[in-house]
């Protein structure tokens, strides 16, 4: 009975769809496919955490979004960016389509997913693939202003990164060029984001570098390492990045922090290193993340209690 409700509810929205259709134009999505969408959408659900904070950076509001990455609630970073109610519509990759239909979404934004997964969205609403996993950032941003129709709000809000990069770059002062390390505490201990990753992205926008040992081209993460291994995760400066502000993985970390082997890495033992949002540095990243990382960055290389990187 609820599965025949559902399609009734809705052949009755695709039918009141169509009475608009006129009002659309063809976009191509991350896969290279051409794509129907609104010319104007106003109900947008965003089912990934680059798409919500794309959509936020251009100015819009989706009605619905799925969980952030490792929490029950929305990404913690972009609560400051949220402005109107957002209905959480699932978590990440496991959208609730029943949900989504009672949104009555005029457009989708998503990851990629099973082919049968997008298929089941298209029936509701266009569904459009913004990003493949390892793209910059900026391309996915470019071409979902795109999508929306707001180029001029991607361009404007470019303008703004590049100003505050080099503000960031002034607040770095006589560090530029040192390097920053990029942990992922997992519950079975740390590991470290590969060359290509989103963090590493907005490191080199604001003139530093990763370190020789995180050098592995990709955009995701080493296996954890054994406490033996914990040398490979220096650097002059280091973040460490968890998911969840409590459970396993911090439990881990702080047990980290208390072994010979980690306090005598440099970084750790000279103050430079600081605690970061896992879901913000760790992740596929967006626009307004990017803003967050940079922030971070000058905080980290101007910590009073932080010794002199020593060349």
């Amino acid at each position: 009975m609820l599965l025949r409700s559902l399609f009734t509810a809705l052949a009755l929205f695709c039918m009141a769809s169509q009475a608009t259709a006129a009002d659309t134009r063809t976009v191509d999505n991350a896969l290279g496919e051409k794509v129907t969408v609104p010319l104007h959408p106003k109900r947008v659900i965003t089912l990934s955490e680059i798409d919500l904070d794309t959509a936020l950076a251009l100015g819009m509001t989706p009605v619905g979004t799925v969980n952030g990455r490792g929490q029950q609630t929305l990404p913690r970073y972009l609560a400051p960016a949220i402005k109107g109610d957002i209905q959480i519509v699932g978590d990440l990759s496991r959208p609730n389509l029943e949900t989504i239909l009672e949104l009555e979404p005029d457009l989708i934004l998503t990851a990629p997913n099973r082919p049968e997964v997008i298929e089941l969205l298209n029936e509701i609403a266009p569904t459009v693939v913004t990003f493949n996993y390892g793209e910059s950032w900026k391309e996915v941003f470019k071409r979902t202003a795109t999508i929306l129709n707001r180029e001029a709000d991607a361009d404007s809000f470019m303008q703004r990164y590049l100003s505050h990069a080099e503000q960031t770059k002034q607040a770095i002062g006589d560090r530029l060029g040192q390097t920053i390390s990029v942990v992922r505490w997992n519950p079975k201990g740390p590991a470290y984001m590969f060359r290509d990753s989103f963090a590493s992205q907005v490191i080199a926008d604001v003139g530093m570098k990763r370190p020789d040992n995180q050098q592995d081209p990709g955009h995701t993460h080493s296996m954890s390492l054994s406490l033996e291994a914990l040398s490979v995760l220096d650097g002059d400066w280091m973040v460490i990045g968890t998911l969840s502000t409590s459970g396993e993985a911090v439990d881990a970390m702080k047990q980290a922090e208390n072994t010979p082997a980690f306090r005598q890495l440099s970084a750790i033992n000279a103050g430079r290193f600081t605690a970061v949002d896992g879901s913000l540095w760790t992740s596929v990243g967006g626009p307004l993340a990017a803003m967050k990382v940079m922030d971070d960055i000058a905080k980290l290389v101007n910590k009073p209690e932080a010794q002199s990187v020593t060349q």
